[in-house]
């Protein structure tokens, strides 16, 4: 099998300027390269600068794929937008990451397999089902780093470090949660058996507009004049991160261990098989051939000429 990566590169909070499209041509001359986007694949060779610092000088989002096994997925957000307390206890090191490099934080994850994959990435499509995992990131939506916790320690059989808290509505993921435990290889019983302790969210619509009116007369006039300032920033979605912080997820119990998850998850893969195999046999099978007058069948031949009699 030939080698195979795509690095890809996207700017998400501002448009990069002429000479910061030129001094990136300077990188690659390859590589597809607009206001918003870098993307490259290669079949040989290598990407000719350190992906992290192109993501810290110029872009929001970086997304690497290579065929022996490896993903990679990077997030750069504004230290000020996000809880940098409650993301570190999702990011124990190693595969995940959070780091800070001035005015912003990294969250750094990574997949590896020693299998191969040769047809499963699809190159420039990726990161439009994945980008929207940032905004969710802003909004103090923890869902994203509970994933990526979750995908790391599922390796780890019989740990008993326990999990940090669950966010709310971890069961009822999105399109693009959907994509990224995909892309983390994470497993669906064990994601399952991880959101039976997760709370659901259907009534915080409610209670963040509660919240909103609760707000000081000063503090409303602050958000107003800010999007009146900016209407290009998503003000809503940083009041709603503002909200998320100020309510932490509560689980509804103690927290659990990584060798009691991985257990759960084994005991859901195995009610799954077996419901899977009942279902098999109780469905209708196909009548035997011959028995109703099919092709071959003796009770549908019909007889060629009449009886002779000698």
């Amino acid at each position: 099998m030939s080698e195979y990566q795509c690095y890809e590169f996207l700017a998400l909070d501002r448009r990069l300027t002429a000479q910061e499209m030129a001094d990136l041509r300077s990188i690659s001359t390859r590589a597809e390269i607009t206001p918003t986007r870098f993307w490259n694949e290669y079949q040989w060779g290598d990407l000719k600068a350190d992906p992290a610092k192109l993501l810290a000088r110029y872009f929001d989002m970086h997304l690497y794929f290579a065929n022996w096994g490896t993903r990679r997925l990077m997030f750069r957000l504004p230290a000020t937008a996000v809880d940098l307390d409650a993301l570190r206890a999702y990011a124990p090191g190693g595969p995940v990451t959070l780091t800070t490099t001035g005015e912003h934080a990294v969250l750094d994850l990574w997949s590896e397999t020693e299998e191969p994959e040769d047809d499963w990435f699809e190159a420039g499509h990726l990161g439009a089902s994945l980008t929207p995992l940032r905004a969710e990131l802003l909004r103090g939506d923890l869902r994203v780093a509970y994933l990526a916790w979750l995908a790391v320690q599922a390796g780890e059989v019989g740990s008993y470090t326990c999990e940090p808290p669950v966010p709310r509505g971890l069961g009822t993921g999105s399109a693009p949660l959907t994509a990224l435990a995909e892309f983390l290889r994470l497993d669906q019983d064990l994601l399952a058996a991880a959101a039976e302790a997760g709370a659901e969210d259907s009534d915080e619509a409610d209670h963040f507009r509660a919240w909103v009116k609760r707000l000081p007369a000063h503090e409303r006039d602050q958000w107003l004049l800010r999007a009146a300032d900016r209407p290009d920033l998503p003000v809503g979605s940083e009041l709603l991160g503002e909200f998320r912080r100020a309510h932490p997820p509560v689980t509804g119990g103690p927290r659990r261990t990584v060798a009691r998850l991985l257990a759960r998850a084994e005991e859901l893969d195995e009610r799954r098989r077996a419901a899977a195999e009942r279902a098999a046999q109780a469905a209708p099978r196909p009548p035997p051939r011959g028995a109703s007058g099919l092709p071959g069948s003796r009770g549908g031949e019909k007889r060629r000429g009449g009886s002779s009699s000698s």
